[in-house]
């Protein structure tokens, strides 16, 4: 793997990562209702699951790879589509994310509410099919598609803890509160750039 080519991947988990939703309801939510510690544990179980998706993911695409190459092109095409979607979705979604105490969880507990609120998510699902059908080929090695899931996960769960470490800041925790409509549609913005770039290349 080229560092050009960790850098574009690493990019693109990074803005699945920050998509402001359930998640990062859940993981502030665990970070300023209980503790730092309880927001960390909740933040590593989401980056776990993501891991758990990205790998079958991975597996999936490398299947259809070998057993049926136009299918592939098709996935990879539906796919752009899909991310087009997600950035016209964020741009035009209105609500905004809403902290309070009602769901936190203490302990081991905020581990595996991390886990389940990524793994209870098919959508996830989804964008690693989306995402990694554009870096999948034939000729990658199983350390290549390796680097894929670990990458998902690590970029997950770093970001997580440090939004962790960000939001036990008041000040901060304030600012996330304000801006996260607008880090919604910076988000949409990127897909869907994203989007038309890979439609570029594919043709």
């Amino acid at each position: 793997m080229t560092f050009l080519l960790f850098i574009q991947i690493t990019f693109v988990c990074l803005l699945g990562a920050m998509s402001p939703g359930p998640s990062m309801m859940v993981v502030i939510n665990n970070s300023i209702f209980k503790n730092k510690f309880n927001g960390i544990l909740t933040a590593l179980g989401h980056g776990f699951g993501i891991g758990i998706y990205a790998l079958f993911a991975v597996i999936g695409i490398g299947l259809i790879i070998k057993t049926n190459f136009y299918l592939f092109i098709s996935l990879k095409t539906l796919s752009i589509i899909f991310l087009f979607y997600l950035g016209i979705h964020a741009l035009v979604k209105k609500n905004h994310i809403e902290f309070n105490e009602g769901k936190v969880k203490d302990g081991i507990q905020s581990f595996f509410q991390g886990l389940s609120i990524s793994i209870l998510n098919p959508k996830i699902l989804i964008w690693f099919l989306a995402i990694y059908s554009q870096f999948m080929s034939l000729n990658n090695n199983i350390f290549f598609n390796l680097s894929l899931v670990l990458i998902a996960s690590t970029v997950d769960a770093l970001w997580y803890m440090l939004l962790v470490n960000l939001v036990t800041s008041k000040n901060i925790l304030e600012l996330v509160k304000n801006k996260s409509y607008l880090i919604q549609k910076v988000v949409g913005c990127l897909f869907i750039t994203l989007s038309i770039i890979l439609l570029i290349d594919l043709f």
